[in-house]
């Protein structure tokens, strides 16, 4: 197996990237949604369309983790002021970090949380932060690894059934 490499993504790598995004979000989310949730979720926020519009959009960036040339995993970030009223204007989202569960377990999850924060930090930013879901246990001890901690909630729209998300937090 060749090395664990991060690049940055091309509007090519989309239609891969939403993949395991989709198979990420069944791993971890599907046991616990009923599967009329999760189409509805899909249908409205996973589609190719939606995921080259999230490549285009202005103040954002996707950073993949690829193995073989293969992308295993990636991660989002962009200037959103949804918590404004608590950290000020000077914040940066990571919005997602999937790895996609066949490869869990090989360290992408950490090569691209590093890669995030040294985007970050070079961007001048005072804050990042992210929102997790509160029965999402796993996903948090990695975030606390990384010195993340809790700040808020908010809701998240899982299909009909509304889900509360930690928001969480690291000074830069």
């Amino acid at each position: 197996m060749k090395d664990l490499v991060v690049r940055r993504a091309l509007v090519g790598d989309m239609s891969r990237v939403k993949d395991v995004a989709i198979a990420s979000y069944e791993h971890t989310f599907a046991a616990f949604n009923t599967r009329e949730n999760m189409d509805a979720f899909y249908s409205e926020n996973y589609t190719l369309e939606k995921f080259n519009e999230e490549y285009s959009e202005p103040n954002s960036i996707i950073y993949l983790a690829l193995i073989n040339r293969q992308i295993i995993g990636f991660v989002r970030l962009r200037i959103n002021q949804e918590v404004s009223q608590h950290l000020g204007d000077n914040t940066i989202e990571l919005q997602r970090l999937y790895i996609h569960p066949l490869h869990q377990g090989v360290s992408a999850g950490k090569k691209l949380m590093d890669t995030a924060l040294a985007y970050a930090t070079l961007g001048n930013f005072e804050w990042i932060w992210l929102g997790v879901w509160e029965k999402n246990f796993n996903a948090q001890k990695f975030y606390e690894k990384f010195g993340f901690t809790k700040f808020g909630e908010h809701v998240f729209q899982m299909g009909d059934d509304p889900q509360i998300d930690w928001l969480l937090k690291l000074k830069l």
